[in-house]
Protein backbone atom coordinates (compact mmCIF):
# COMPACT_ATOMS: atom_id res chain seq x y z
CA UNK A 1 0.00 0.00 0.00
CA UNK A 2 1.28 3.34 -0.47
CA UNK A 3 2.01 5.83 2.03
CA UNK A 4 0.25 8.81 2.13
CA UNK A 5 2.41 11.77 1.05
CA UNK A 6 1.63 13.90 4.51
CA UNK A 7 2.64 10.19 6.68
CA UNK A 8 5.80 10.07 4.38
CA UNK A 9 6.54 13.83 5.88
CA UNK A 10 5.96 13.59 9.28
CA UNK A 11 7.96 9.75 9.73
CA UNK A 12 10.57 11.67 7.89
CA UNK A 13 10.97 14.50 10.13
CA UNK A 14 10.71 12.23 13.23
CA UNK A 15 13.76 10.00 11.66
CA UNK A 16 15.67 13.22 11.40
CA UNK A 17 14.37 14.51 14.56
CA UNK A 18 15.90 10.84 16.15
CA UNK A 19 19.04 10.97 14.00
CA UNK A 20 19.91 14.35 15.80
CA UNK A 21 18.83 13.46 19.26
CA UNK A 22 16.25 16.30 19.52
CA UNK A 23 12.74 15.53 21.25
CA UNK A 24 9.93 16.10 19.39
CA UNK A 25 7.98 19.28 19.52
CA UNK A 26 4.65 19.84 21.31
CA UNK A 27 3.43 22.37 19.11
CA UNK A 28 -0.86 23.24 20.49
CA UNK A 29 -2.37 26.27 19.82
CA UNK A 30 -3.68 27.69 23.58
CA UNK A 31 -6.34 29.91 22.26
CA UNK A 32 -8.55 29.96 20.29
CA UNK A 33 -9.02 25.82 20.84
CA UNK A 34 -10.23 23.20 18.58
CA UNK A 35 -13.92 23.17 18.98
CA UNK A 36 -14.68 26.86 20.99
CA UNK A 37 -16.31 29.81 20.44
CA UNK A 38 -14.78 33.28 20.40
CA UNK A 39 -16.34 36.81 20.66
CA UNK A 40 -12.84 38.82 19.75
CA UNK A 41 -10.93 38.76 17.27
CA UNK A 42 -7.33 40.26 19.36
CA UNK A 43 -5.58 37.37 20.12
CA UNK A 44 -3.42 33.71 18.60
CA UNK A 45 -1.72 32.14 21.30
CA UNK A 46 0.68 29.40 20.41
CA UNK A 47 2.88 27.59 22.38
CA UNK A 48 5.63 26.28 20.09
CA UNK A 49 7.54 23.71 22.00
CA UNK A 50 10.73 21.81 22.79
CA UNK A 51 13.28 22.79 20.41
CA UNK A 52 10.89 24.99 17.39
CA UNK A 53 12.64 27.95 16.51
CA UNK A 54 10.55 28.77 13.77
CA UNK A 55 6.35 29.29 13.16
CA UNK A 56 4.31 29.48 9.90
CA UNK A 57 0.74 30.97 10.42
CA UNK A 58 -1.83 29.36 8.27
CA UNK A 59 -5.21 31.12 8.88
CA UNK A 60 -8.23 30.90 6.49
CA UNK A 61 -6.09 29.24 3.65
CA UNK A 62 -3.39 32.51 3.60
CA UNK A 63 0.21 31.39 4.80
CA UNK A 64 2.43 33.97 6.95
CA UNK A 65 6.43 33.81 6.42
CA UNK A 66 8.22 31.68 8.60
CA UNK A 67 8.11 33.57 11.94
CA UNK A 68 11.57 33.02 13.74
CA UNK A 69 11.41 32.64 17.32
CA UNK A 70 14.91 31.39 17.93
CA UNK A 71 16.57 34.44 18.73
CA UNK A 72 17.73 35.48 22.25
CA UNK A 73 15.92 38.39 23.29
CA UNK A 74 12.88 36.84 21.91
CA UNK A 75 13.22 33.66 24.18
CA UNK A 76 13.99 35.73 27.03
CA UNK A 77 10.71 37.97 26.72
CA UNK A 78 8.13 34.90 25.57
CA UNK A 79 10.08 31.75 25.71
CA UNK A 80 8.53 29.03 23.54
CA UNK A 81 5.21 31.19 23.07
CA UNK A 82 4.22 33.58 19.67
CA UNK A 83 1.01 35.89 20.35
CA UNK A 84 0.00 37.68 17.94
CA UNK A 85 -3.44 39.59 16.84
CA UNK A 86 -4.80 37.96 13.78
CA UNK A 87 -7.65 38.65 11.83
CA UNK A 88 -10.31 36.29 11.75
CA UNK A 89 -13.90 35.91 9.55
CA UNK A 90 -17.29 35.91 10.83
CA UNK A 91 -18.22 32.22 11.53
CA UNK A 92 -16.27 29.64 10.93
CA UNK A 93 -12.52 29.39 10.92
CA UNK A 94 -9.38 27.25 10.45
CA UNK A 95 -5.77 27.82 11.99
CA UNK A 96 -2.69 25.76 11.26
CA UNK A 97 0.50 26.18 12.89
CA UNK A 98 3.59 24.60 11.14
CA UNK A 99 6.68 24.66 13.87
CA UNK A 100 9.94 24.09 12.07
CA UNK A 101 13.54 23.56 13.65
CA UNK A 102 16.69 24.02 11.54
CA UNK A 103 14.41 24.62 8.21
CA UNK A 104 12.80 21.35 8.72
CA UNK A 105 8.89 20.85 9.53
CA UNK A 106 8.84 18.96 12.86
CA UNK A 107 5.05 19.82 14.04
CA UNK A 108 2.26 20.81 13.19
CA UNK A 109 -1.21 22.28 15.07
CA UNK A 110 -4.72 23.14 14.04
CA UNK A 111 -7.67 24.76 15.32
CA UNK A 112 -11.31 24.90 13.98
CA UNK A 113 -13.08 27.51 15.71
CA UNK A 114 -16.69 29.82 15.77
CA UNK A 115 -15.89 33.62 15.57
CA UNK A 116 -19.02 34.92 17.10
CA UNK A 117 -18.55 38.86 15.50
CA UNK A 118 -22.57 39.31 15.77
CA UNK A 119 -24.02 38.91 19.35
CA UNK A 120 -27.35 38.05 18.10
CA UNK A 121 -26.21 35.55 15.96
CA UNK A 122 -25.03 32.42 18.33
CA UNK A 123 -22.40 29.80 17.03
CA UNK A 124 -23.89 26.82 15.30
CA UNK A 125 -24.13 23.19 17.70
CA UNK A 126 -21.08 21.86 18.44
CA UNK A 127 -19.08 24.58 19.43
CA UNK A 128 -18.21 25.47 23.17
CA UNK A 129 -17.48 28.44 25.18
CA UNK A 130 -13.72 28.68 25.92
CA UNK A 131 -12.61 29.75 29.43
CA UNK A 132 -9.34 31.07 29.89
CA UNK A 133 -8.92 31.36 33.52
CA UNK A 134 -8.84 28.00 34.64
CA UNK A 135 -5.47 26.30 35.67
CA UNK A 136 -5.37 24.03 33.11
CA UNK A 137 -5.19 26.56 30.70
CA UNK A 138 -3.31 29.15 32.81
CA UNK A 139 -0.48 26.65 33.14
CA UNK A 140 1.30 28.25 29.99
CA UNK A 141 1.32 31.67 31.39
CA UNK A 142 1.82 31.85 35.04
CA UNK A 143 5.52 32.22 34.05
CA UNK A 144 5.49 35.57 32.98
CA UNK A 145 1.73 36.87 34.21
CA UNK A 146 0.69 37.32 37.88
CA UNK A 147 -2.22 35.53 37.44
CA UNK A 148 -3.32 35.47 41.04
CA UNK A 149 -3.75 39.63 41.82
CA UNK A 150 -5.63 40.60 44.54
CA UNK A 151 -9.43 42.50 44.32
CA UNK A 152 -7.20 46.20 44.93
CA UNK A 153 -4.79 45.49 42.29
CA UNK A 154 -7.24 45.43 39.64
CA UNK A 155 -8.29 48.94 40.42
CA UNK A 156 -4.81 50.11 40.16
CA UNK A 157 -4.88 52.68 37.53
CA UNK A 158 -1.43 52.96 35.82
CA UNK A 159 -1.87 50.48 32.61
CA UNK A 160 1.66 49.40 33.43
CA UNK A 161 0.91 47.90 36.82
CA UNK A 162 -2.50 46.71 36.80
CA UNK A 163 -2.11 42.84 36.15
CA UNK A 164 -5.19 42.66 33.17
CA UNK A 165 -3.34 45.25 30.81
CA UNK A 166 -0.21 42.96 30.16
CA UNK A 167 -2.94 41.06 27.95
CA UNK A 168 -6.40 42.85 27.61
CA UNK A 169 -5.20 46.25 27.32
CA UNK A 170 -6.21 45.30 23.30
CA UNK A 171 -9.58 46.05 24.48
CA UNK A 172 -9.51 49.33 24.95
CA UNK A 173 -7.76 50.73 21.59
CA UNK A 174 -10.87 52.51 20.12
CA UNK A 175 -12.41 55.35 20.15
CA UNK A 176 -15.54 54.89 22.68
CA UNK A 177 -14.27 53.72 25.80
CA UNK A 178 -16.30 52.45 28.48
CA UNK A 179 -15.68 54.55 31.74
CA UNK A 180 -14.41 51.54 34.60
CA UNK A 181 -12.59 50.53 31.48
CA UNK A 182 -10.73 53.56 30.75
CA UNK A 183 -9.93 54.42 34.25
CA UNK A 184 -8.25 50.79 34.46
CA UNK A 185 -10.60 50.12 37.48
CA UNK A 186 -11.54 46.46 36.04
CA UNK A 187 -12.53 45.58 39.60
CA UNK A 188 -15.48 47.28 39.66
CA UNK A 189 -17.14 45.02 37.31
CA UNK A 190 -14.78 41.89 37.81
CA UNK A 191 -14.37 39.87 41.20
CA UNK A 192 -11.31 38.10 41.67
CA UNK A 193 -13.46 35.01 42.22
CA UNK A 194 -16.84 34.45 42.33
CA UNK A 195 -19.49 31.36 42.08
CA UNK A 196 -19.48 32.45 38.14
CA UNK A 197 -15.39 31.90 38.00
CA UNK A 198 -12.06 33.44 37.91
CA UNK A 199 -12.34 37.42 37.15
CA UNK A 200 -16.19 36.94 36.31
CA UNK A 201 -18.39 40.26 36.27
CA UNK A 202 -19.87 40.56 39.48
CA UNK A 203 -23.48 40.70 38.22
CA UNK A 204 -25.29 39.67 35.27
CA UNK A 205 -26.05 41.82 32.54
CA UNK A 206 -28.51 44.57 33.14
CA UNK A 207 -27.91 44.38 37.24
CA UNK A 208 -24.18 45.21 37.21
CA UNK A 209 -25.34 48.00 34.34
CA UNK A 210 -27.61 49.23 35.79
CA UNK A 211 -26.00 50.48 38.93
CA UNK A 212 -24.36 53.39 37.21
CA UNK A 213 -26.65 53.74 34.03
CA UNK A 214 -29.97 55.01 36.03
CA UNK A 215 -30.96 57.41 33.41
CA UNK A 216 -31.71 54.71 30.95
CA UNK A 217 -33.41 52.70 33.70
CA UNK A 218 -35.63 55.97 34.26
CA UNK A 219 -36.20 56.15 30.95
CA UNK A 220 -37.53 52.64 29.68
CA UNK A 221 -39.41 52.37 33.23
CA UNK A 222 -41.56 55.03 32.25
CA UNK A 223 -41.69 53.53 28.42
CA UNK A 224 -45.47 51.82 27.77
CA UNK A 225 -43.03 49.20 25.50
CA UNK A 226 -39.88 48.14 26.59
CA UNK A 227 -37.13 46.83 23.52
CA UNK A 228 -36.66 43.13 23.47
CA UNK A 229 -33.50 42.87 24.75
CA UNK A 230 -33.68 46.05 27.60
CA UNK A 231 -36.77 43.96 28.49
CA UNK A 232 -34.21 40.83 29.18
CA UNK A 233 -31.29 42.86 30.41
CA UNK A 234 -29.05 41.98 27.54
CA UNK A 235 -27.25 45.48 27.29
CA UNK A 236 -24.00 43.40 25.75
CA UNK A 237 -26.38 42.33 22.68
CA UNK A 238 -25.72 46.11 21.33
CA UNK A 239 -22.95 47.41 23.65
CA UNK A 240 -19.68 46.14 23.91
CA UNK A 241 -18.47 47.35 28.04
CA UNK A 242 -14.73 47.72 27.66
CA UNK A 243 -13.98 49.78 24.32
CA UNK A 244 -15.90 50.11 20.94
CA UNK A 245 -14.93 52.05 17.13
CA UNK A 246 -18.74 53.21 17.46
CA UNK A 247 -20.29 56.12 19.48
CA UNK A 248 -21.92 54.75 22.89
CA UNK A 249 -19.81 51.46 22.99
CA UNK A 250 -21.72 50.06 21.08
CA UNK A 251 -21.12 46.31 18.99
CA UNK A 252 -21.61 47.79 15.34
CA UNK A 253 -22.48 50.83 13.63
CA UNK A 254 -25.84 51.95 14.33
CA UNK A 255 -28.05 50.35 11.32
CA UNK A 256 -26.14 47.57 10.63
CA UNK A 257 -26.50 46.75 14.74
CA UNK A 258 -30.13 47.06 14.20
CA UNK A 259 -30.59 45.45 10.54
CA UNK A 260 -28.84 42.67 12.15
CA UNK A 261 -32.48 41.62 13.87
CA UNK A 262 -34.69 43.57 12.22
CA UNK A 263 -33.69 42.23 8.60
CA UNK A 264 -35.36 43.56 5.18
CA UNK A 265 -35.94 46.76 6.78
CA UNK A 266 -33.51 48.82 4.52
CA UNK A 267 -35.54 47.67 1.73
CA UNK A 268 -38.90 48.27 0.04
CA UNK A 269 -41.03 50.93 1.14
CA UNK A 270 -39.44 51.63 4.53
CA UNK A 271 -41.15 54.10 6.31
CA UNK A 272 -43.59 55.03 3.61
CA UNK A 273 -43.79 55.74 -0.24
CA UNK A 274 -43.44 59.37 -1.02
CA UNK A 275 -45.00 61.04 -4.06
CA UNK A 276 -41.78 60.77 -5.90
CA UNK A 277 -42.16 57.02 -5.27
CA UNK A 278 -39.33 56.80 -2.91
CA UNK A 279 -38.69 55.07 0.20
CA UNK A 280 -37.46 57.42 3.45
CA UNK A 281 -34.08 57.03 3.65
CA UNK A 282 -32.62 55.27 6.47
CA UNK A 283 -28.92 56.82 6.25
CA UNK A 284 -27.23 59.69 3.73
CA UNK A 285 -29.11 62.50 4.79
CA UNK A 286 -29.06 64.85 7.58
CA UNK A 287 -30.92 64.10 10.92
CA UNK A 288 -33.20 67.30 11.00
CA UNK A 289 -33.97 66.73 14.76
CA UNK A 290 -30.59 66.14 15.48
CA UNK A 291 -28.51 68.05 13.34
CA UNK A 292 -26.33 64.60 12.49
CA UNK A 293 -26.59 61.65 9.72
CA UNK A 294 -29.89 59.93 10.17
CA UNK A 295 -29.92 56.22 11.45
CA UNK A 296 -32.49 54.26 12.57
CA UNK A 297 -32.21 56.15 16.15
CA UNK A 298 -33.78 58.90 14.49
CA UNK A 299 -36.91 57.73 14.97
CA UNK A 300 -36.61 54.94 17.01
CA UNK A 301 -35.34 54.52 20.81
CA UNK A 302 -33.54 51.68 21.11
CA UNK A 303 -34.97 51.59 24.71
CA UNK A 304 -38.14 51.50 24.69
CA UNK A 305 -41.05 54.29 23.75
CA UNK A 306 -45.17 55.11 24.27
CA UNK A 307 -45.34 53.37 20.70
CA UNK A 308 -44.92 49.57 19.71
CA UNK A 309 -42.63 51.26 17.28
CA UNK A 310 -40.46 52.98 20.41
CA UNK A 311 -40.79 56.34 18.54
CA UNK A 312 -38.01 59.00 19.97
CA UNK A 313 -39.41 61.60 22.39
CA UNK A 314 -42.46 59.51 23.44
CA UNK A 315 -44.27 60.02 20.87
CA UNK A 316 -47.78 57.76 20.18
CA UNK A 317 -48.25 58.23 15.82
CA UNK A 318 -46.13 58.29 13.01
CA UNK A 319 -47.68 61.82 12.34
CA UNK A 320 -46.52 63.16 15.51
CA UNK A 321 -43.21 61.71 14.71
CA UNK A 322 -42.88 62.72 11.49
CA UNK A 323 -43.45 66.83 12.69
CA UNK A 324 -40.37 66.34 14.54
CA UNK A 325 -39.05 67.76 11.20
CA UNK A 326 -41.42 67.62 8.68
CA UNK A 327 -42.91 70.86 10.22
CA UNK A 328 -44.86 72.45 7.18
Amino acid sequence: MKMPKWLYQSVASLIILLALGLPAAALEILYPVNGSYVTRSDALVIKAGEGVDGLVLEIGGVASDLIDISGEEYRALFQDLLIVEPFFDPGQNRIRVTGYRQGEKVAEARSMFYYQAKANRPPPEGYQAYTMHQPEHEAACVACHDLSPTQEQLDIASPAENPCTTCHRGMFRNEWVHGPAGAYQCGYCHDVQNEKGRFRERKIHADLCNECHQDIVETYQQSKYVHGPVAVGMCNLCHDSHASPHEGQLVAAVNDLCLGCHEGMNSGSHVLRGIGGKAHPLSGVKDLSRSRELNCTGCHNPHGGNSPYFFQRGVKTRMQLCQICHQK
